[in-house]
């Protein structure tokens, strides 16, 4: 699976319906999902960035990037990939890095990632992430990790 291409590409309006599904299949446990209205409210944000992870030619999931107002930082809100345990998520961090510090100018990637999704600490820990704080969300710890770039 990893012989394909890999690449970030720009999510248009229409397709927040799939994003919103993506987000309902094995990612629900380890995010905090929004409704399709929610998505739709963020997309017209200008400091939310919404990409599709493309791998070849097919969808394989989604980023999610909000553009922190200190003018160094982006919070990697969102990072679903339809089929886990493929490399595609590592890929995709690596595209997201590369996209943070060449196309949007930034040096600080940061993001949150609740405190049993073991599978996704081990790769943002792989990748160079450090913790540096927690807090809570509905009775679940969140750790906050961060990269600079």
């Amino acid at each position: 699976m990893q012989d394909a291409t890999l690449t970030l590409e720009d999510v248009l309006f229409e397709e927040l319906e799939i994003i919103g599904a993506m987000e309902a299949g094995e990612a629900r446990d380890y995010i905090i999902p929004y409704s399709l209205e929610k998505h739709q409210q963020e997309f017209m944000k200008p400091a939310i960035i919404y990409k599709t992870i493309r791998h070849g030619e097919n969808p394989a999931g989604f980023v999610m990037l909000a553009i922190d107002p200190d003018g160094v930082s982006v919070e990697l809100r969102r990072i679903v990939v339809s089929q886990p345990g493929h490399g595609i998520g590592v890929r995709a961090l690596e595209a997201v890095r590369e996209l943070c510090r060449h196309e949007l100018g930034k040096s600080r990637i940061w993001l949150d990632v609740f405190e049993a999704n073991y599978r996704a600490r081990h790769v943002y820990e792989k990748m160079g992430y450090a913790c540096f704080g927690k807090t809570e969300h509905a009775g679940r710890t969140l750790l906050l990790y961060e990269i600079l770039v």
